[in-house]
C-alpha cells in the first residue's frame, strides 16, 4: 500500500480529508509552515481515524526541500496530493514530479480525484462525509439534538398533510398553534393525550379558520380534546417545530442526500474555554460532500437571521458548503429588501413557492448542483 503526502489546507478543511479517506494508504503526512492550533490537527486526526486505521504525521517544516524529499524518497509508492494552491503545494509538485511520484488532486466540481499530469480520473468514488464529520473538521462538535425529529409513521403523515394544507398562510397557522398552546394547561391535562377544556375554550378552537385545515391534529368529544399522537401533542405544547420537521421528513424521503441532521446543538469551543460555546443549527443536509446549513423561519426572516446562518456556514463549512434560509412565506414578495440582502450575502432562499411548486427537496438539490436561480424582484 502507498503513503500520501499533502499540504495542510487552512482555508478549506475538505482538502485535508477527502483524498486521505478515499485512497488506500498506510501513512498520511500533513506538511505546513506556520503554527497550527492542536485542536485543528486533532479534529482532522479524529475524522480520519474514525474510518481508517492509518498513521497520521503532522510536520511543521523547517527545511522544506530536505524534509519533503525525505518523505518522497522513503517509498516508491508515495503519492503527492497537490490540490492546495499555495507555495508548499507548488514545491511539493516540483519535487514529486522530479522524483517520479504519483501526483493527484481532488476535483471538487466533479467530486473525483484526478491524476495531476493527465487530468484523468484516478478515483471516481470518493469518500462521502457525514454531517458530524463536516462539522468536526470545521471546528465544531454536535453535543445534542434540541428537538428530536418525528419518527413514527402516523405522526409524519399527519404533519406533512397539515403543513401542506396551511402553506398558503403558514404564519397564520403558526399563530393558531401558539393559541392552542396557550389554551392548553397542565391543570387541564388528563393523560393519554387528552385535555379537558371549558365551553369557551372549545368554541375558541373550533371557530378558528385554521381548525378545519388542521383537524387531523386532534379529535374533540364534547369538552375533551385528544391528540392523534403523543409526538403531535408535544409539538403543539412547545409551540411546535412543524416546518423544521416537515423539511427533515421531505429531505429524508427524497433519498437524495447522504445525511440529514435536524436541530443540532454545536459546540465550537474546542475545549479552549471552561464554559461551552454553542449554537443551534435547524437543519444540515449533505450530498457528495456538499453541505447545506439551514435556518428555518415560520414567517418573517430578519437580516440578523441571514447573518447568523451565513456565519454558521463560514465557521463550520468549506468551499462546497452553502447557507440556506427556509421560510413559510414568499420572501421576495412580502419582504423584498430582506430577499435582496439574502442574495447579496449568498444565502439561498427556500420559501413558500418552493413548497408549492417543485417541492423543497428539489430546491435543495438545485442549490447543491448550482442550478438555483434567485427570483427577480419587482421594481
Amino acid at each position: 500500500m502507498a503513503k500520501l503526502v499533502t499540504v495542510l489546507d487552512n482555508n478549506d478543511p475538505l482538502n485535508n480529508v477527502i483524498s486521505e479517506l478515499s485512497l488506500d494508504v498506510t501513512d498520511i503526512f500533513y506538511i505546513y509552515h506556520h503554527h497550527i492550533d492542536k485542536a485543528v490537527l486533532n479534529n482532522i486526526d479524529k475524522v480520519i481515524k474514525k474510518y481508517k486505521k492509518v498513521k497520521t504525521h503532522f510536520l511543521q517544516l523547517k527545511d522544506d526541500e530536505k524534509e519533503i524529499l525525505k518523505i518522497l524518497k522513503s517509498d516508491k509508492k508515495v503519492i503527492a496530493d497537490v490540490g492546495g494552491a499555495k507555495y508548499l503545494s507548488l514545491l511539493l509538485f516540483e519535487l514529486a514530479y522530479k522524483n517520479g511520484n504519483q501526483l493527484i488532486y481532488y476535483d471538487d466540481e466533479e467530486n473525483v480525484i484526478k491524476d495531476y499530469i493527465s487530468h484523468k480520473v484516478y478515483k471516481s468514488k470518493v469518500f462521502k462525509l457525514k454531517v458530524e464529520d463536516i462539522l468536526k473538521i470545521g471546528g465544531g462538535t454536535i453535543k445534542s439534538i434540541m428537538h428530536a425529529p418525528i419518527k413514527d409513521y402516523r405522526s409524519k403523515e399527519i404533519l406533512k398533510r397539515i403543513v401542506e394544507n396551511n402553506i398558503d398562510d403558514y404564519p397564520g397557522f403558526v399563530r393558531y398553534i401558539s393559541k392552542l398552546n396557550s389554551l392548553l394547561s397542565k391543570n387541564s391535562y388528563r393523560g393519554r393525550r387528552t385535555y379537558y377544556l371549558n365551553k369557551d375554550k372549545i368554541h375558541n378552537i373550533v371557530t378558528d379558520k385554521y381548525y378545519k385545515k388542521s383537524k387531523e391534529l386532534f379529535s374533540i368529544n364534547e369538552y375533551a380534546i385528544t391528540f392523534a399522537t403523543e409526538k403531535l401533542r408535544e409539538m403543539v405544547c412547545t409551540s411546535g417545530t412543524f416546518l423544521e420537521n416537515y423539511l427533515y421528513i421531505k429531505l429524508i424521503e427524497s433519498k437524495q442526500f447522504d445525511d440529514v441532521v435536524m436541530s443540532a446543538v454545536v459546540d465550537f469551543s474546542n475545549d479552549k474555554y471552561n464554559t461551552p460555546v454553542r449554537c443551534e443549527i435547524d437543519c444540515l443536509a449533505v450530498k457528495n460532500n456538499k453541505t447545506l446549513f439551514v435556518s428555518c423561519k415560520s414567517s418573517k426572516a430578519e437580516t440578523s437571521d441571514l447573518n447568523e446562518i451565513h456565519v454558521h456556514n463560514s465557521k463550520f463549512g468549506n468551499m462546497l458548503s452553502k447557507p440556506v434560509i427556509c421560510i413559510g412565506e414568499d420572501l421576495d414578495r412580502k419582504y423584498p429588501s430582506v430577499y435582496a440582502k439574502a442574495e447579496e450575502l449568498g444565502v439561498y432562499v427556500a420559501d413558500k413557492s418552493s413548497f408549492l411548486n417543485k417541492g423543497v427537496a428539489q430546491t435543495f438539490i438545485e442549490i447543491i448542483n448550482d442550478k438555483y436561480v434567485y427570483d427577480e424582484l419587482k421594481k
